[in-house]
């Protein structure tokens, strides 16, 4: 049986440059198991993981522990 897969993109407010995306593709990375996908043109963050190992509020805590904001959810 496959493992449950959650995928959440959060739309993030005020990332507007090179710089921010790095920022946070650099964050994603630490998380061991998940695959993401930092978009500046989209402004967002898609991230793709096991709720057995990580809850939304764990990204949601990475995100904004760097000042951005989560404006949404795509």
């Amino acid at each position: 049986m496959a493992e449950e897969k959650i995928e959440e993109t959060f739309v993030i407010g005020n990332m507007t440059c090179v710089g921010c995306a790095r920022t946070l593709e650099n964050e994603f990375r630490k998380f061991d198991g998940i695959e993401y996908r930092v978009s500046l043109a989209g402004k967002s963050v898609t991230v793709v993981y096991s709720p057995a190992d990580y809850s939304r509020d764990v990204f949601i805590r990475a995100i904004e522990s760097h000042g951005y904001r989560i404006e949404g959810e795509a």
